[in-house]
């Protein structure tokens, strides 16, 4: 029986002197095997009355281990194998007995973040104010004989699911091919997002369609497209843990029988500034007003805007609020945070000093980084504090050096000087007499 359209036979094989058929020889290389294997499996489903010579199910005892599977009682000749993760590959032989391996790649997927807040090198890790979005894309490393692609991603609960906002492969010319989502009660669309009733803890699946397979399959099979490029949205809640990884992970299943892919995963943070408000004596005060600048010289009207919950001031999402406050006080016992916030270049500025103590006379510089891990650094004057330590002391202030009310302490003390000089002078003059 033909396992290939009449009209392909000849592109694969050929007649020797003795009249038998056998595989041409300049196609020896896997490509062209791989090839054959594809089109003989493609005409085997468009044609349901063709029947396979032998089935066997592989089980396997781990998604880590390889398993092997016989097919015995087979005549000398040609056979095509194919499995139900998407793979195929051809084999000929006149030998009793022959091991084949499938050695078709299978398909991968790696996740990436791409916008918002500040982004580690390798795009893996990210820091970012609270109520504010994370673009993240999964790449999905497609390969030959691709079906049954779901792509499950799982967000951490502080995480929100926006949108999927961008599906897209690159063809050969490099160019972007936008695929169409397909909404509810329709059918013309590459792929369809599911929320709702997933029982896998996911947050969304993305599924490609029928229509997205049969339009593709020569160009994935041909290896035109080789990734598809998977863009999507989430907000951080304004009650995001500080300091804390918010994890997204992503997989994907294949293949009749679900077959599923290394995850990947990215981590997203939000930070936390503690402040202690004291007296020289370590003791917390109360009543003094700060506002949080990103830039030293910036207007009291350029300040970042928070909500507050006790002695926490977290990040307001909407800057424009009138709900939300610029002024930070410190509470009784002069211990508060200042929270929700990416990995950047703050001042601490002091508005006003409780009664009978100075106000500082410059904003404190915090620099809030982080390591390896992601875990936050704060340094203030280049070194690493677990707290921002602002001390107030009682008692006068001099005029800062340069003001008018330097000038006159100068004009006063010179009168003095001058003053005591003509003493001094009229006393010794006295005594001379």
């Amino acid at each position: 029986m033909n396992l290939l359209p009449q009209a392909k036979v000849p592109i694969f094989f050929e007649t020797n002197s003795d009249n038998y058929v056998i595989l041409k020889k300049n196609l020896s290389n896997d490509n062209a095997v791989r090839q054959l294997a594809i089109d003989a499996i493609d005409f085997v489903h468009a044609n349901s009355d063709v029947k396979p010579t032998k089935s066997v199910t592989a089980i396997a005892t781990s998604k880590t281990t390889t398993t092997s599977v016989v097919f015995d009682g087979l005549d000398l000749g040609y056979y095509v194998v194919e499995s139900t993760s998407g793979t195929a590959c051809a084999i000929t032989t006149t030998n009793p007995d022959a091991t084949i391996s499938n050695k078709h790649d299978n398909p991968s997927v790696n996740k990436l973040i791409i916008e918002g807040g500040v982004i580690s090198e390798d795009k893996k890790m990210n820091s970012v104010n609270v109520g504010k979005d994370v673009g993240f894309q999964t790449t999905i490393n497609v390969k030959p004989g691709a079906k049954n692609y779901v792509l499950h991603d799982i967000m951490d609960k502080n995480l929100q699911f926006v949108y999927v906002g961008h599906v897209y492969y690159k063809n050969k010319d490099n160019k972007n091919v936008n695929l169409t989502h397909q909404s509810l009660g329709q059918s013309n669309g590459d792929f369809v997002v599911t929320q709702s009733e997933l029982g896998d803890n996911c947050t969304f699946e993305l599924k490609f369609t029928d229509k997205f397979y049969s339009e593709n399959k020569v160009a994935i099979d041909s290896k035109e497209i080789t990734t598809i490029y998977v863009e999507y949205v989430a907000i951080v809640k304004d009650d995001a843990p500080i300091n804390t990884a918010m994890k997204n992970t992503t997989y994907l299943t294949y293949g009749d029988n679900n077959l599923k892919t290394d995850e990947s995963e990215t981590k997203t943070y939000t930070y936390g500034i503690p402040v202690f408000k004291y007296t020289g004596n370590d003791v917390g005060l109360a009543g003094a007003k700060f506002i949080l600048l990103k830039n030293k010289n910036a207007d009291e009207s350029d300040a970042i805007k928070f909500t507050q919950a006790g002695k926490k001031y977290t990040y307001a999402a909407d800057q424009t609020s009138a709900a939300a406050t610029t002024t930070l006080v410190s509470p009784d016992l002069g211990h508060f945070t200042i929270q929700g916030l990416q990995a950047d270049t703050y001042y601490l500025k002091e508005t006003e000093a409780p009664k009978g103590y100075n106000k500082i006379s410059e904003p404190i510089k915090i620099v809030v980084g982080t390591d390896e891990n992601g875990k936050q650094i704060i340094t203030v004057s280049d070194k690493s504090v677990d707290e921002v330590k602002v001390q107030n002391n009682t008692g006068s202030l001099l005029p800062s050096t340069g003001g008018m009310g330097t000038t006159l302490i100068y004009v006063v003390g010179s009168i003095l000087v001058l003053a005591s000089g003509i003493v001094l002078f009229s006393k010794r003059k006295e005594g001379t007499n």
